[in-house]
């Protein structure tokens, strides 16, 4: 019988989940990523191009995310 706990905790992550654009890929096994507010950030991780939109979670690229356009709705 597994742990409710550990169940219970897997759904939270660990950390929040920013969409990226990557700036520069370095040598170093880093990037440098744009948020949506202009800030630059290194994060760990290479695997995602340069211009390429990525997604990062607790300093880290955890995966390429999709170039979809953004919309803004004021209500």
């Amino acid at each position: 019988m597994s742990n409710p706990w550990v169940k219970f905790g897997a759904l939270n992550a660990p950390g929040a989940k920013a969409v990226v654009t990557v700036a520069t890929v370095n040598n170093d096994g880093t990037s440098i990523v744009t948020l949506r507010s202009g800030q630059a950030l290194r994060v760990q991780g290479d695997s995602v191009g340069v211009n390429n939109k990525a997604l990062i979670q607790g300093g880290k690229i955890i995966g390429a995310a999709p170039s979809l356009p953004l919309q803004s709705v004021s209500i």
